[in-house]
């Protein structure tokens, strides 16, 4: 028996996430000291055991999101039980990780949380997994000693060139992710609180090499992660998102498909005007573009930091209209602090909106750990409300799964009822107190 293996766990929601890694990994040259599963949930188990047999040492990595806790909670904590049974030391990351690492190692059962980006840390993180480094040392790492908390600090990626926006070697394939960090620091929103107010972008030379790698695979659609598209300015030479789309146009003349400011990205609406919209339509392949605007209430836009009016919406719908494009405008029912006078204002914009062309997408607000917002409920949503929305969807003006997510906001409420989520110290310390006792 030889060789060292991670087992990773892999499913939909988180693959993009595993991709990232798994190209980090590349980059740090892991895959040629250790033989890396991906897994889903219900094999893992069955997956450690066979492996056991065949490899001296074994780590479990597993990116969280906080939604993935709804079917996967329970099975998470018995595997994490089951392998410490035999010995498996089992890391978590990702936003749930990160922005509660008190119930990803208490509740869940986890050896480690990982607190932000792995990048430059991965081969410490994986050298923490086979036993062979002192979690003390490792920048990012949450754990239990003694039954005290350590934190040592956040794993930070300064310089996104570095490592490759998906795994090559593997054939695993996402968005490209040009630009990370946000300035604005939404109350419900986890990206400023996750990757932080400091912007990295990728450079326009190291985005357009990888465009070109997609398109030799015969991958024609170019898409983009970034959480505010316009933002976009290359950090060696200051160039642009107008740089960057001068250079990705050049590569539709090679059969490339450029889809810049929708899916899984958005435009933040301040920063469109006629001039950005004529470009866009020159540059892109996609007809709409997305645009959060979450609520069509000032006051409301204030409390949650937004950093943009209702009008800034309106205008920006203007300028797309006039050359041509359309809108996806998207809003968050259910805020924390949304008046009665909030939501019918929010109805009146969505009106104004459908009215100038663009479509609704409609989502339920949901407290996600290390946000502001971690700890509030939803307000409610009267009956009037509802069927306002309805109609809406009905006509196929509007869209969104705002339903499902009410439910699932239920659900995690209960969990968080529960202890399953903790998100602070003094939660995480009642619970290990109680814990105490009842053993």
């Amino acid at each position: 028996m030889r060789g060292k293996a991670v087992v990773v766990g892999y499913w939909r929601d988180v693959k993009y996430s595993v991709h990232v890694l798994l190209g980090a990994a590349e980059k740090h040259e892991l895959l040629k000291e250790a033989d890396f599963y991906l897994v889903p949930l219900d094999n893992l188990l069955n997956t450690v055991n066979e492996l056991k047999v065949k490899y001296s040492r074994i780590a479990y990595i597993q990116t969280l999101l906080t939604t993935d806790l709804l079917t996967k909670h329970r099975k998470i904590t018995e595997i994490n039980k089951k392998l410490r049974d035999l010995g498996v030391v089992s890391i978590a990351g990702g936003p749930h990780a990160t922005g509660d690492p008190f119930g990803t190692v208490i509740s869940l059962g986890f050896k480690y949380a990982f607190l932000g980006e792995a990048e430059d840390a991965l081969p410490q993180i994986i050298e923490l997994g086979f036993n062979e480094r002192d979690p003390s040392s490792v920048t990012g790492v949450f754990y239990l000693d003694s039954g005290k908390f350590v934190f040592r600090g956040r794993g930070f990626t300064s310089d996104l060139d570095k490592y490759p926006p998906f795994s090559p070697r593997l054939g695993l394939f996402n968005p490209i992710e040009i630009t990370r960090g946000c300035l604005h620091s939404c109350s419900f929103c986890q990206v400023s609180y996750i990757h932080t107010v400091r912007t990295r972008h990728r450079s326009v030379e190291n985005i357009t090499f990888w465009c070109r790698y997609l398109l030799n695979r015969k991958i024609k659609d170019l898409r983009f992660i970034t959480p505010d598209a316009l933002s976009y300015r290359d950090p060696g030479t200051g160039q642009s998102f107008v740089e960057l789309l001068t250079e990705l146009n050049n590569l539709r003349r090679l059969g490339g498909r450029v889809y810049f400011g929708t899916f899984p990205s958005e435009i933040r609406p301040e920063r469109i005007d006629r001039e950005v919209a004529r470009f866009l339509k020159t540059h892109v392949d996609n007809e709409r573009v997305n645009i959060g605007a979450q609520s069509g209430s000032d006051e409301l836009l204030k409390k949650i930091k937004r950093g943009h009016s209702s009008e800034d919406v309106l205008n920006a719908l203007e300028a797309l209209r006039s050359a041509g494009l359309t809108a996806e405008v998207d809003y968050i029912i259910g805020l924390p602090d949304e008046t009665l006078e909030d939501k019918q204002l929010t109805i009146e914009h969505m009106r104004k909106v459908i009215s100038m062309g663009g479509k609704i997408r409609i989502h339920y607000f949901i407290p996600l750990p290390g946000t502001p917002y971690a700890l509030r409920n939803p307000s409610e949503v009267p009956q009037w409300l509802r069927i306002e929305l309805m109609k809406l969807i009905g006509s196929g003006k509007a869209r969104g799964n705002w339903l499902s997510q009410e439910r699932a906001v239920r659900e995690l409420l209960r969990l968080r009822g529960e202890g399953v989520i903790l998100l602070t110290s003094d939660r995480a310390r009642s619970v290990l107190s109680g814990s105490s006792r009842n053993a």
